[in-house]
């Protein structure tokens, strides 16, 4: 089959898919054959594509056993990373392993929008590495950009999207996330489908104006000042913590009359509803301790703990080891002392 026929083939099943049960949209993983003739038909219209590449994009299809969804996501932006530049400079900024101050706008993130399959999974990808790097806030900002219809891996896209949601107490939105994941989405691993029930309880039962809620806003706001913040966000965030402790503060004083001395007062012989709770602010169980280690070089980077580059590393490292980078490097080598007329 022709490789825009295959194309094509892929589009037709995907509409299917996603439009089988009616206004209720269902998303599912794009097969591998459909995800492949995709990315090649995309791969092979750019500038930077010779004949040569083929040896190397048919390695990056070689699998020893089905790839699952997160697999072929992988191979897709592999793919891409040989002969676009805007890719990678995406994914080679993302393996630097340092924190960016905010969200770069990548030329890959901003491609013609009749470039959907490219301009959602490249997004997907971003948006994904973002939320590792506890960049919650700007994460949301590409995710609110991506249709998981057109991505190869919809499960992962929608999972970090609900982490980031749940961490920034988003009820509503976190919800309906975690919802059309679980209900909405086919083939979810199992470990995405756990957490996301945990999250989903999380949510159900956070109440505004509790010590549990304090507690989550304490916590971001020490993430926030971790990635260097301390603007004016931050600063609202904690009037709002205070606020909130004032108010919980005098409602327990009303409740118990003003207080009173020894005698069986109410005071003396009331028992907190969740001791683990209510003692956390009391006294912070953790050191509390921002990161003293200063934020950033000239151009506003930070370095990151040792956990989460490593994390993050082995992310990176999985989807673009270094053997593929030296191919790569050594196929861009060859390209470039061709002579100009012979690049076109």
């Amino acid at each position: 089959m022709p490789v825009r026929a295959q194309g094509m083939a892929w589009v037709l099943v995907l509409t299917l898919v996603v439009s089988s049960r009616g206004a209720e949209q269902l998303y599912a993983p794009m097969a591998v054959e459909a995800a492949r003739a995709a990315a090649l038909e995309w791969a092979r219209t750019r500038p930077d594509y010779r004949p040569e590449a083929e040896p190397l994009l048919a390695e990056i299809w070689r699998f020893a056993e089905p790839p699952t969804p997160v697999e072929r996501h992988e191979a897709v932006l592999r793919t891409w990373y040989l002969v676009d530049p805007d890719v990678r400079q995406l994914v080679d900024a993302c393996t630097t392993l340092v924190r960016p101050p905010g969200l770069i706008e990548f030329p890959a993130l901003h491609t013609s929008a009749d470039q959907p399959f490219y301009l959602h999974n490249v997004r997907a990808f971003y948006a994904r590495f973002l939320a590792v790097m506890r960049l919650y806030d700007e994460a949301l900002e590409v995710s609110a950009e991506i249709d998981p219809a057109q991505l190869v891996d919809p499960a992962t896209s929608l999972f970090y999207r609900a982490v980031c949601e749940h961490a920034l107490l988003m009820k509503e939105e976190g919800l309906a996330t975690i919802t059309t994941l679980l209900e909405n989405t086919e083939d979810v691993p199992l470990r995405y489908a756990t957490v996301a029930e945990l999250m989903r309880h999380d949510l159900e039962t956070l109440r505004e104006k509790t010590l549990g809620e304090v507690a989550r806003q304490m916590a971001d706001v020490e993430r926030r000042l971790a990635l260097g913040r301390a603007g004016h966000r931050v600063q609202r965030q904690e009037e709002r913590i205070i606020t909130t402790l004032d108010e919980i503060i005098k409602k327990i004083e009303q409740q118990q009359g003003g207080g009173g001395g020894g005698g069986g007062g109410q005071s003396q012989g009331r028992q907190p509803s969740n001791p683990a709770e209510e003692s956390y602010v009391g006294g912070q169980k953790g050191p509390g301790e921002v990161d003293p280690k200063p934020i950033g070089h000239e151009a506003g980077w930070g370095n990151l703990p040792e956990k989460e580059q490593a994390q993050v590393k082995n992310m990176l490292d999985k989807q673009f080891p270094s053997h593929y980078r030296q191919a790569v490097t050594e196929y861009l080598r060859k390209l470039a002392q061709r002579p100009a007329t012979d690049r076109r």
